[in-house]
C-alpha cells in the first residue's frame, strides 16, 4: 500500500480489508476516474464510487467487460466503463523509454528470473500477487 502511495494515488483500498472487499472509499470521496487493474470484480462494485459522469478504465477486460460496456453505451449512462486494449507502437514504445530514461516513470519490478526458470516465474504471475513486473531474462 506504501508502494501505490509514493506512486501518487488519492486513496488506496488493502483488498484483505471488508472496504477494500467492497471497494468503498475510506473518505467517502466519489471519483472521476477509477483504474481497475484486477480480475473478475464487476462494473457494479465502482458504480458507487464513482461522480455522475465518471469512468473507470479497466486494464484487464475480458468479455463481461466488454458486454458492461456495451449495456452502458445503450442505456445512454453518463457513467461509463471503457476497457483498454493495446497494440504496442514503437513510437509509443520509444516514448516510455525515454520517460524511464529520464526518470519521469519508474517501473516497479518484482522479480527477475532466468529463462531457465521461466515456470517459477509464470506460478508468481498466475499467483496474482506480484508487486510490479515479473522478468524473464536469456
Amino acid at each position: 500500500m506504501d508502494l501505490v502511495r509514493s506512486l501518487g494515488a488519492d486513496e488506496v483500498l488493502d483488498y484483505k480489508t471488508p472496504d477494500g472487499v467492497a471497494l468503498r472509499s475510506p473518505s467517502g470521496r466519489k471519483y472521476d476516474v477509477i483504474i481497475h487493474c484486477a480480475h473478475n470484480i464487476p462494473w457494479s462494485t465502482f458504480e458507487a464510487n464513482l461522480t455522475s459522469k465518471g469512468k473507470v478504465v479497466n486494464t484487464t477486460p475480458g468479455i463481461c467487460t466488454v458486454m458492461s460496456a456495451a449495456a452502458k453505451t445503450i442505456k445512454c449512462s453518463k457513467k461509463q466503463l471503457i476497457p483498454l486494449f493495446t497494440s504496442p507502437k514503437k513510437e509509443n514504445l520509444d516514448f516510455l523509454v525515454n520517460l524511464v530514461k529520464a526518470r519521469k516513470l519508474k517501473p516497479i519490478i518484482d522479480s527477475k528470473h532466468p529463462l531457465s526458470k521461466a515456470e517459477v516465474a509464470w506460478a508468481k504471475s498466475i499467483d496474482g500477487h506480484a508487486t510490479g513486473k515479473i522478468l524473464v531474462e536469456p
